[in-house]
């Protein structure tokens, strides 16, 4: 991590698990991000969605807009413990995009630039044009859709 990506630095590291912050700038903004992880050990039985990677954008908050049609959000996992800062969505764990065996540095901290370039044209246009799957509320129902 540090080699390819300087600005991040270890802020927690507790046995497994450890989390990064550092500043993403895709556009002309800047956002500090922070991403945990936990190694998984081999004797858990456990899939990719329970081990994958947590990215959070911590600064500035991600901004809600339920008014806008894939809102108020677009491709982030609700956060039980502070809903004020969802895991963002970076890959289709269905899609085997990402496994356990791949660089966060390498994957994980390009794909969160990505979102956040996204997500800053979302927040101009209403539309999320970076392409993947994601809910929608369609009358009262959840839908999943392809986007393009």
């Amino acid at each position: 991590m540090a080699f390819q990506w300087p600005g991040f630095a270890v802020t927690v590291q507790i046995g497994q698990s450890v989390t990064w912050e550092g500043l993403l700038a895709p556009d002309k903004r800047q956002h500090l991000v922070r991403i945990s992880y936990r190694v998984p050990l081999a004797i858990e039985n456990i899939t990719v969605v329970d081990v994958q990677p947590r990215v959070q954008v911590i600064d500035p908050r991600l901004e809600w807009h339920p008014d806008y049609e894939e809102g108020p959000i677009p491709h982030v996992y609700r956060n039980e413990k502070d809903r004020s800062l969802p895991y963002l969505c970076l890959f289709d764990p269905t899609a085997r995009e990402w496994d356990v065996g791949d660089l966060i540095a390498d994957t994980t901290v390009f794909w969160a630039w990505e979102w956040l370039y996204f997500y800053e044209g979302w927040l101009v246009t209403k539309r999320w044009h970076g392409g993947g799957r994601h809910l929608r509320k369609v009358a009262g129902k959840t839908k999943r859709l392809e986007t393009v």
